[in-house]
């Protein structure tokens, strides 16, 4: 099923970005703990909600353990955010492959998230949102279960 016409770029097959996803700043601390450490801890978390995904924490890089993350050679490429370059989370003996990325230069409509850090919610040991654990996935504001 293709997007009505007025959710589409003019020219383009691909619905329009501003339509597609939603950026806004999370209200609550958040952690993503790998091997007993908090790798990532931030009161200015950021949620990118994309039609067809669940929501994603982004994370300013200040507030990310970026001793513990070691690059790969993994890109991929987003058509609504543009080049996403990938990181290994070490943490002792502990690892987990290619399991956060972040946009160095994203498109011009996704500035919003330049540099913040996200990672993959299952490979990350637990998700805190201020001292309750977060199962499954973030919680999408504007779904009711």
């Amino acid at each position: 099923m293709t997007e009505p016409l007025e959710d589409r770029d003019l020219g383009t097959d691909r619905p329009a970005a501003a339509e597609r996803i939603r950026v806004e700043p999370w209200p609550r601390r958040v952690r993503a703990v790998f091997g007993h450490v908090a790798v990532a801890d931030s009161k200015r978390v950021l949620i990118l909600l994309e039609k067809g995904h669940l929501p994603v924490y982004y994370f300013p890089p200040d507030d990310v353990r970026m001793d513990l993350l070691e690059p790969t050679d993994r890109h991929t490429r987003c058509p609504y955010k543009g080049d996403a370059s990938y990181w290994t989370v070490k943490v002792g003996d502990r690892q987990a492959a290619d399991a956060a990325w972040a946009y160095p230069d994203p498109l011009p409509e996704r500035t919003d998230i330049k540099g913040h850090v996200a990672f993959y919610w299952d490979r990350m040991d637990s998700w805190w949102e201020e001292d309750d654990e977060v199962f499954v996935h973030p919680r999408d504001p504007y779904h009711r279960v």
